[in-house]
């Protein structure tokens, strides 16, 4: 067997003669090919759902909970925020935990978390208690953020790999909605425990799906697991591209055994420190947009703006709806047109719409202003998936070298968790005190700076290999 650590030395077997593109041999390799990723993607992106059910269905819980605990505003924000503290946490030892357990063993672990604590949240019989359940949902919600797209991005060919890697976008986007439906529909009885509890099937789902499906090859290879590895790949590639691929990971991780360098190591390299600040950037972008002030608290909002509690709650299935077709516009538009224009499409309208949201709250109060402020609510998080979400997520799985990879999503990971943290946790009471128009017309500065941002300094992956990534950001 010829010697990894030779890299470009390597002698790669011929590939197999290619049937022609139409013939059914091809067709019928090219859908199974299709079956067979698109059924991984799917089942692992749950997690993304319940990330999505799990941070979307406090909206609706807090209208009833508020007075059932008799919460006050900083009480509020504790509460929604103290599953973004768990996040944290997951998304750091969820890095180190997928490098040693792999990434199939990982999101296992994550869906028994996402189990137990739907089920004991739901159950909590005060403040404090609702607090550490929803601290123990967060570390599974972190682990899944950063583990989903890591082993989506790991298993897909290159040419999907932008949709792929943002199904888990869509399935967060799905979950949410999910949640403002389940919302819904229980408002007329008020039964938050119930909200809550839902959860528990998606995540028996997660765990059930995820015993068996394999681990990602670049993982199996890492571990010296080379025929297991080689078994997926014929699963996801066609028979030409199989041994290549394996050749180009192995000298890939040959090439990151050598240099053995820290993070802080790589970042002495010009090309790697600014990617890294973009990653840092991006992370700390998706949250002081003000996204998840309109995804945890929009009932609330829209009901100050004089909509009835049920109308409000209600309302939010628009947000939901808007979030799902923003990611699906994503998603479409990734590997057809890159990355970064979708970025500023995006950005450019969140600016508009954050101005109106920030107007139409300055109005008198009445259901035609709310059903205004929830169209333009609407608008925004459609915008806000398109030009953030998507790329976001899609770009810390592909921008990072592979020696710092894992380590460097977990820092961005972190970051996306504690600025959804500190966004969630003050717009309550800076809300209460500065007026929520303040705060919208503050996020639309915010997403002005941020188009310039991204406009400077995102690179454009769209048909790269993540080797070939690594390379232009080596040399």
């Amino acid at each position: 067997m010829p010697d990894s650590s030779r890299g470009s030395t390597d002698k790669v077997a011929e590939p197999p003669a290619q049937p022609p593109p139409d013939s059914p041999e091809r067709v019928a390799m090219r859908a199974k090919i299709k079956k067979f990723v698109l059924t991984v993607v799917v089942i692992a992106a749950l997690g993304g759902a319940l990330f999505g059910y799990d941070t979307g269905v406090i909206s609706g819980v807090l209208v009833y909970l508020t007075p059932d605990f008799a919460l006050s505003q900083t009480q509020v924000g504790v509460i929604t925020s103290s599953l973004l503290i768990g996040a944290a946490i997951g998304s750091i030892t969820g890095g180190w935990m997928a490098d040693r357990w792999g990434r199939r063993m990982t999101l296992l672990f994550a869906g028994a978390l996402f189990l137990l604590g739907a089920l004991a949240q739901a159950l909590a019989p005060d403040a404090t208690v609702m607090i550490i359940t929803r601290l123990l949902l967060g570390v599974a919600v972190g682990t899944a953020s950063l583990v989903v797209p890591m082993y989506v991005s790991e298993i897909s060919p290159p040419t999907y790999r932008g949709r792929l890697v943002s199904m888990n976008s869509l399935m967060i986007a799905s979950g949410q909605l999910l949640a403002y439906i389940v919302n819904a529909l229980l408002a007329p009885t008020g039964n938050w425990r119930l909200m809550l509890a839902m959860a528990a099937i998606p995540a028996a789902a997660l765990v059930i799906g995820m015993y068996f499906m394999p681990d990602s090859p670049r993982w199996y290879l890492k571990q010296g697991r080379t025929a297991e590895a080689k078994q997926v790949l014929e699963q996801s590639y066609y028979p030409e591209n199989v041994e290549p691929t394996i050749a180009e990971i192995k000298q890939s991780e040959a090439a990151d055994a050598a240099v053995k360098d820290s993070l802080s190591d790589q970042l002495r390299k010009p090309k790697v420190r600014a990617l890294f600040y973009t990653g840092v950037g991006l992370a700390l972008i998706q949250q002081f947009v003000g996204v998840n002030t309109v995804i945890y608290y929009a009932p609330s909002t829209l009901a100050r703006a004089g909509m009835g509690d049920n109308a409000a709650i209600t309302s939010s299935i628009g947000i939901g709806i808007g979030a799902v077709i923003g990611v699906m516009l994503g998603m479409s538009l990734v590997d057809k047109i890159g990355r970064r224009p979708p970025m500023f499409l995006g950005l450019a309208i969140m600016i508009v719409a954050l101005t109106g949201m920030g107007l139409m709250e300055r109005l008198t109060q009445s259901t035609a202003t709310g059903y205004v402020l929830v169209t333009l609510m609407v608008v925004y998080v459609c915008a806000f998936q398109l030009g953030v979400g998507v790329p976001t997520w899609l770009l810390i799985s592909e921008i990072f070298p592979a020696p710092i990879r894992a380590t460097a999503m977990s820092i961005c990971t972190f970051l996306i968790w504690m600025g959804n943290f500190t966004v969630s946790l003050v717009f309550p009471p800076l809300g209460e005190l500065w007026g929520a128009s303040t705060m919208f017309f503050l996020f639309a500065v915010v997403s002005a700076f941020s188009l310039v941002f991204c406009y400077r300094r995102v690179p454009e992956t769209m048909g790269e290999s993540l080797d070939d990534i690594t390379s232009k950001a080596e040399s």
